[in-house]
């Protein structure tokens, strides 16, 4: 935990951000398990679990 994940986006992609357990932090935006966040119109993102969790990332076209 605290270890910042960074990822950045093609431009005109597009990201899908679920959190299947724990809770992160998404560009400074908390998002708990179950949570889902659609980011568009952003090059890097920045994550960082604030909990043990486990999430997925889809980057999009």
């Amino acid at each position: 935990m605290g270890d910042v994940i960074k990822y950045k986006l093609l431009p005109q992609r597009y990201a899908w951000l679920q959190v299947v357990k724990g809770a992160v932090t998404l560009n400074d935006q908390q998002l708990h398990t179950g949570d889902g966040a659609a980011v568009s119109e952003q090059t890097h993102l920045a994550l960082r679990a604030t909990e043990d969790a486990e999430i997925l990332l889809f980057d999009l076209a």
